[in-house]
């Protein structure tokens, strides 16, 4: 069930598509900042929050098939994109008043921190935002996975999916004008109905955490700071006795 008081902490993935605007590639200005001052309002109420960005904007897997690249170097190149947009969040944060980190999943460098349980809630528990970059740190996972995966390890109460559309639907709503949008829907039934707003094994790992998950549309203004403020949003994904 939603929190009427609101999460204390959250996971918010991101896709890499939806940071590219109306573009649909690269970087959109618009998209960053929208996302950056609704965290630095959430900040207000000591929402603690960790980041996990998809790299959709620079790098997807059908370039590496057009570039006839292995899909495992094109795994490792969307890898390093999620570093990027990672830091450009960051940049986006700062300007707004909120300190931010980011850390990833393998070395990169000295402007980023390698990725590590403890520290990241030490992190987060001291106030900082955290940008976690570079998926699982191995091919052929998604970064849905690396999203769930890092809400287990921060102990978050919520995970939010921002996508393109306003939440869960049976099929898609961008091409089947009759698609049924789910208020609510259980894990469980997102498995037997192979629902793809996420990968199964994302699914699987939260549900059997016991982490919601609040799926909403990125592209409407407010919608992350409602949805931690436990406000109905989107669609909510979680077992009835969550």
């Amino acid at each position: 069930m939603r929190q009427p008081r609101g999460y204390k902490r959250a996971l918010i993935k991101i896709s890499g598509e939806a940071l590219a605007g109306d573009k649909g590639f690269g970087f959109d200005r618009g998209s960053f900042f929208r996302v950056a001052s609704e965290i630095a309002s959430a900040r207000l109420r000591n929402v603690e929050i960790a980041l996990v960005l998809g790299g959709g904007n620079i790098f997807r897997g059908i370039s590496a098939a057009e570039l006839e690249m292995s899909e495992l170097l094109g795994d490792h190149v969307g890898m390093l994109a999620t570093v990027l947009n990672a830091l450009i969040m960051k940049s986006s944060l700062e300007k707004f008043g909120v300190r931010s980190l980011v850390l990833s999943a393998f070395q990169v460098g000295e402007f980023v921190e390698h990725f590590e349980m403890e520290k990241s809630r030490a992190y987060l528990n001291e106030g900082h935002v955290l940008v976690f970059a570079g998926g699982t740190g191995n091919p052929c996972f998604t970064t849905d996975s690396a999203a769930a995966l890092r809400a287990v390890q921060i102990q978050a109460e919520v995970m939010i999916k921002a996508t393109q559309v306003d939440g869960v639907f049976d099929k898609d709503p961008k091409k089947f004008s009759d698609a049924y949008f789910f208020d609510h829907i259980t894990p469980e039934e997102v498995l037997t109905r192979r629902l793809q707003f996420m990968d199964a094994a994302s699914t699987d790992i939260l549900g059997r955490n016991k982490i919601p998950v609040i799926v909403l549309n990125l592209c409407e203004e407010g919608n992350i700071l409602r949805a931690l403020a436990g406000e109905s949003v989107g669609t909510l994904v979680a077992s009835s006795e969550s």
